[in-house]
């Protein structure tokens, strides 16, 4: 006789695992007063929240905030803001003070620095804050956040995204140890840095064990020897090395002593690939390196007779040195997007899975010569670049772990086959972002495509510029009676999207919460009644952000949204060229 376990059965402890992996709203909405054991379970001193407040409408945030956030408010663990508006909302409701006593893990998306600056400051009263993730757009205020930050008593992980990440910027290094983060280990920078930013960075954190860094270029000539570097630096990862293989030796022999992982990217024609140059490195300045990782990727590779140097080079990583450590090394050769410029080469560790991209078989080429290697590396990710949207048909290799998907250029195509190749080279139900090129006449195998995607989250639609035309009134009936089965929350539409597709945009997208445009400054206000008013579809859709150089269009707004009743209760404001709309 077979026996059955029901959920009550599971034992106090194991419960508590699992709604320690459940948001805390879900979890809390789903349990709370469901029975006695449940309910002691909750107001036990062993269960803790996770929240991740990713957005909400406002009739939600203040439900909740009555119902979980303020009675729980002391058994939050982790939470997870996202939008301007919103992050300032919700502290405005619940300042930062000793109520957030058990707070570990805190997440910033979308930070408005300039105006939420005293929220940093005010984190230095929560006792056991470990982890802060920001991300934010003013990259002149790098310094001014990791100030900040080193300031936080025992955070020991940092994690800081740019959006803007280039740009020149003043970095003035510690000089006195209460400028010093004494706690802080891991450090995660997204963004672009020169070496002398870096050489800076580092002399807040003296503790710092790991360091990872998106971008690294330039060199300025500063007085290094004043600065106290950190010296137990086992694990670094350059995602792009953008200046010489000298400077890059020169950090090396500062900082390397202990590391035991490096990885790096070099895309710099300027670098000389030169095994014995890195052995030497690697033997005087990181003696205890278990773990190198390496991806070059430059110019083609010619001897003094112009003769292809592909053969000599695997070669010269190939000797003892390399394999008695078990490095191993392959390349492959692949055309450039630009046709007048020659084709590049890659060299890459054969261990190597974790590069931003990959190449489909339009940038593959394998004719330049006569040694191939196989590709190891076809397991790299996350983000997958395709060119005018062709995929050859059996095509040998697949990439089980691309989840970001990007489709450029504006060929015509016959979606079915599209879909069938693509769905051979990735698993289409992996892909949570979707970058594509998009215009009215391709909006038929636009959605077709999109519902092989179920599990797409943010979609960003790049408007083509020749595709301004309506579409054809047979085009758009069609259209209304497809089905959309995708579960989109984020659209960004890049470019000017015709007024007769916003009018599809809540039947396309029936999950989305969050709407981003650009480039409506002469049709915002007919974009936004279009909007509003065909919300039939969509209940989930509670904030709209439109580039707005001024806030000239604020007042006209409101009057629109009033008069014809489009909304009852909703905050509209003006935040660093954009104009924030939630309700």
């Amino acid at each position: 006789m077979l026996s059955t376990t029901h959920f009550e059965d599971l034992s106090n402890e194991l419960l508590l695992d699992i709604f320690d992996h459940l948001d805390g709203y879900h979890m809390l909405e789903a349990f709370s007063n469901l029975n006695n054991r449940f309910q002691y379970l909750i107001n036990s001193s062993y269960f803790l929240l996770k929240l991740n407040i990713s957005f909400m409408s406002q009739t939600n945030f203040n439900k909740r905030s009555i119902n979980i956030i303020r009675p729980y408010i002391n058994r939050i663990i982790s939470l997870q803001l996202s939008k301007p508006f919103f992050i300032k909302n919700f502290f405005t409701s619940f300042p930062i003070d000793t109520s957030f006593n058990r707070l570990e893990s805190l997440v910033l998306n979308d930070f408005n620095v300039n105006d939420e600056l005293s929220i940093l400051i005010s984190l230095r009263q929560l006792p056991r804050l470990f982890s802060l993730k920001i991300y934010f757009h003013d990259c002149n205020k790098l310094y001014i956040i990791f100030q900040s930050i080193c300031r936080l008593p025992v955070l020991k992980y940092a994690k800081l995204l740019r959006s803007n990440r280039y740009g020149t910027y003043s970095f003035p290094p510690a000089t006195s140890d209460d400028q010093r983060s004494m706690t802080l280990e891991y450090l995660v920078l997204d963004g672009s840095d020169t070496l002398a930013t870096i050489y800076s960075i580092l002399s807040y954190t003296p503790q710092l064990r790991h360091l990872s860094v998106e971008h690294i270029w330039g060199y300025n000539n500063i007085p290094i020897e004043q600065f106290i570097f950190p010296c137990n630096l086992t694990s670094i990862s350059i995602r792009y090395w953008l200046s010489s293989f000298n400077d890059f030796a020169s950090f090396i022999a500062i900082v390397g002593f202990k590391l035991e992982l490096l990885r790096i990217s070099i895309f710099d024609q300027t670098v000389v690939l030169d095994a014995y140059q890195w052995q030497q490195l690697i033997l005087h300045h990181m003696p205890r390196l278990h773990t190198f990782l390496l991806y070059y990727h430059g110019a083609l590779i010619k001897d003094i007779n112009g003769n292809k140097h592909c053969r000599t080079l695997l070669d010269q990583f190939s000797s003892r040195f390399w394999i008695e450590r078990r490095w191993f090394f392959a390349h492959r050769h692949c055309n450039c997007i630009s046709h007048n410029r020659p084709p590049n080469l890659a060299l890459y560790s054969t261990q190597i899975r974790w590069l931003n991209f990959c190449e489909t078989g339009d940038f593959l080429n394998n004719t330049l010569c006569s040694y191939q290697d196989p590709i190891f590396n076809l397991s790299v990710g996350p983000r997958m670049p395709i060119h005018n949207r062709k995929v050859v048909a059996n095509f040998p290799f697949k990439f089980p772990r691309v989840t970001e998907l990007e489709l450029t250029g504006n060929d015509r195509i016959n979606i079915n086959s599209f879909i069938d190749n693509l769905s051979h080279i990735i698993i289409l139900t992996n892909i949570t972002y979707l970058n594509i090129s998009f215009n009215n006449q391709w909006l038929n195998c636009f959605i077709k495509l999109l519902n092989h995607m179920p599990n797409v989250q943010k979609l960003v639609l790049n408007v083509q510029s020749s595709s301004e035309m309506e579409i054809s009134s047979d085009q758009q009936t069609n259209t209304v009676d497809l089905v959309c089965n995708n579960n989109v929350r984020n659209v960004k539409i890049i470019g000017q999207l015709p007024l007769v597709t916003v009018q599809l945009i809540n039947k396309l997208f029936p999950q989305m919460e969050c709407l981003w445009i650009s480039n409506t400054k002469t049709v915002l206000i007919s974009f936004l009644r279009i909007l509003l008013s065909n919300r039939i579809h969509n209940s989930h859709l509670s904030s709209f952000i439109a580039i707005s150089g001024d806030d000239i269009i604020i007042e006209p707004l409101k009057t629109m949204i009033d008069n014809e009743k489009l909304l009852d209760n909703y905050n509209i404001e003006h935040r660093n060229c954009e104009l924030c709309l939630w309700w």
